[in-house]
């Protein structure tokens, strides 16, 4: 019976020895950071995993029992996106970084996959940093001699990288680490590129060679995500606006074609790509993935809150149609989308009650009183009709608005306002064209004919 107590004992110690941790020193410390949040990255979601405290830039998370192996993510700083990312396979992890310049400092103490995964970002980023570079002044070198040089220091550097890509995907088989080193493999060709437009077009023909979207550890991670990214977004740009639509949405048409039939990555992909325009406030973008993929996927694939939250962080985007609203003038109502008076119309909120707005608005009724062109509905926040009475007897070409209860008032909501003055310009159909944020950006607006 006591051999039995004891080997019992022993499996509970070991299993308490066995617990894995994330183990981590910030140097140096920052008396600010509070909290270490540890997320699971699934996809283009931070799974929320548990959180605990930095004590003398330091901390301790244990990972709970069963955590699948993955990506994880540290939160340490919120509020200004202070993190580093983990490579978890059933094995305690310590690490060190400066929390200022973590991607640049950091270094695993345990951990072999992570000190793998490390290295070899480190040491294929160099090379790939340094083939990008030569073949960029390639274009800009004139002599003869020069041109040879970095043509061949080109080759050299290229059988480098390939030599070394090679070493860790053979050092990195069998862990978790070898998905990431062989997807993040880069095509680069033979020789130097002779022209800006042939390297372009090889960038962007070979972007997703070393990427298998049926790989199921890359689906539970960021990869994916941060990839597809950065195709769409830095490898499509045009200075015209029309053009860079045009570039963006080949863009999306040709990923969602390689995603082919893996919907929960379509939609998560779908979902970040929306994000990401939101924060550019491309409605329009957000309108063409929305009707010509999103919808088509079925039902159990779509969230109607995010799309409603994306569409909501939108609504007063360029190209949107501005908020109806109405008000009442010698006892006749009016309303935004019934009037029919020129060919742009221009939205102002201001107040008697802010200093601001008494100088600037005045300036602004007379840079615009004269033209034709523009119609102004000037909306006054106010607490009662008095300052309001006053001043607009000056603005008599203008459409001029009381709009009481100052912030709570209707137009004011309808239209998110926070500051006075905030400005709006639309067309002829009532369709956001421009946000000035100052009278000398509608100045500019109103000249650039």
């Amino acid at each position: 019976m006591m051999k039995k107590l004891l080997f019992l004992v022993f499996l509970v110690g070991a299993a308490i020895q066995s617990q894995t941790f994330v183990k981590g020193t910030m140097s140096p410390e920052i008396s600010d950071l509070e909290y270490v949040i540890l997320y699971q990255l699934k996809g283009a979601k931070q799974l929320y995993i548990t959180n605990v405290e930095i004590n003398n830039g330091e901390f301790k998370v244990d990972f709970p029992e069963n955590s699948p192996k993955g990506m994880y993510r540290l939160v340490y700083d919120m509020n200004n996106g202070g993190f580093v990312d983990v490579l978890y396979s059933n094995e305690s992890i310590e690490l060190k970084f400066d929390p200022m310049f973590p991607s640049g400092t950091i270094q695993f103490l345990s951990s072999e996959e992570n000190k793998l995964y490390a290295n070899y970002k480190i040491q294929t980023d160099n090379l790939k940093h340094k083939l990008d570079s030569l073949q960029l002044s390639f274009f800009r070198l004139k002599e003869a001699i020069a041109l040879k040089f970095t043509s061949e220091y080109y080759k050299k550097t290229r059988k480098d990288y390939l030599e070394t890509q090679t070493k860790f995907e053979k050092n990195s088989k069998n862990m978790l680490a070898n998905n990431f080193v062989k997807a993040s493999k880069k095509y680069y060709a033979h020789e130097v590129f002779l022209s800006p437009q042939l390297y372009l077009n090889s960038e962007k023909l070979h972007y997703f060679d070393a990427i298998d979207f049926e790989n199921t550890v890359l689906q539970n991670s960021i990869f994916y995500t941060e990839k597809i990214v950065d195709y769409v977004f830095y490898l499509n740009q045009s200075d015209d606006i029309e053009v860079q639509n045009k570039l963006y949405i080949n863009a999306i048409n040709e990923v969602i074609e390689k995603i082919d039939e893996n919907l929960t990555l379509k939609s998560e992909i779908l979902t970040t790509l929306m994000y990401n325009f939101s924060q550019l406030e491309n409605a329009t973008l957000i309108d063409y993935i929305i009707e010509n993929h999103y919808n088509k996927l079925p039902q159990e694939y779509q969230n109607s809150s995010d799309i409603e939250q994306i569409q909501n962080s939108v609504k007063f985007a360029i190209g949107k149609m501005a908020p109806d609203f109405s008000w009442t003038k010698n006892g006749k109502e009016n309303s935004l989308y019934k009037i029919d008076k020129t060919a742009a119309y221009l939205l102002v909120f201001w107040s008697t009650t802010c200093s601001h707005c008494l100088v600037e608005i005045p300036q602004l009724y007379e840079f615009i009183k004269d033209n034709e062109e523009v119609h102004v509905i000037a909306i006054a926040l106010e607490n009662d009709a008095l300052g309001f009475n006053h001043h607009t007897e000056k603005f008599e070409k203008w459409t001029n608005v009381l709009g009481l209860e100052r912030w709570q008032n209707s137009i004011a909501r309808a239209y998110e306002i926070n500051s006075t003055p905030t400005y709006f310009i639309l067309d002829v159909n009532k369709k956001i064209i421009s946000k000035p944020y100052a009278l000398e950006d509608i100045k500019n607006y109103f000249r650039k004919d």
